[in-house]
């Protein structure tokens, strides 16, 4: 099962943008997988029901035609329930069609089955924060970063976690994004902000100039590139 991580993990996180052949790509490195140790397995590992599903859905993913994509690998995982990838492909067509319930479920089944897949558990935080369920997105947005300690998903538990009133919790995480000082002005000005509210002048002075350094730099790199362009 080791070699699926880098197919699970070549997904983005909660993205509505095409995505091409990637899926395609996945299909090909699991029949590699799948059918490693003789030509003839490798010739007919697609043959199989459950795998001949899933390939229709990888190929509908392609054309954009989710709800296809999500009937197909349902056929999948009916034929094969520890078909991990259909499980997470079940997902992103779920997800894509803004079907969050569904899309947990998937996400939360491909991580059972293999927990050791950061892009499984991220997108299974990602679902459950859509459904407005905090504490299962940050279980599974904190089993993610356990796997790959990745800043955009430790900035994203923070302020789902501020959003939610879990101050405590969203401190620990905006301050580990500090103590390797980010390049997000947001995580500086929002320490910034709480340092303020508990009367802690000289902190929230270094935080908000720290915020205000990196709009600046953010601002000269896009003046830069506008003269470029011209």
């Amino acid at each position: 099962m080791g070699h699926l991580t880098g197919s699970l993990r070549a997904e983005r996180p909660l993205s509505r943008r095409p995505l091409g052949h990637r899926w395609t790509a996945i299909g090909l490195a699991f029949c590699a997988i799948a059918g490693a140790g003789t030509t003839v397995a490798a010739q007919g590992i697609w043959d199989d029901p459950a795998f001949a599903l899933y390939r229709q859905a990888v190929e509908a993913m392609d054309r954009k035609d989710y709800a296809k994509a999500s009937e197909l690998s349902g056929q999948a995982v009916a034929q094969q329930p520890t078909h991990v990838l259909a499980h997470y492909l079940r997902g992103q067509a779920a997800m894509l069609q803004s079907r969050w319930d569904e899309a947990a479920a998937a996400f939360g089944k491909a991580a059972e089955l293999y927990p050791g897949s950061f892009a499984a558990q991220r997108d299974l935080g990602g679902a459950n924060e859509q459904l407005n369920r905090v504490d299962d997105a940050a279980r599974a947005y904190e089993a993610a970063l356990a796997l790959r300690d990745q800043d955009a998903l430790r900035g994203r538990l923070a302020f789902m976690l501020l959003k939610a009133g879990q101050q405590p919790r969203a401190l620990t995480h905006l301050q580990a994004l500090a103590d390797r000082d980010t390049k997000t002005p947001e995580v500086w000005s929002t320490l910034g902000r709480l340092a303020y509210e508990k009367n802690d002048l000289p902190g929230a002075e270094k935080a908000f100039t720290r915020a205000a350094t990196l709009r600046d730099d953010g601002a000269r790199g896009s003046t830069w590139a506008s003269c470029a362009r011209v």
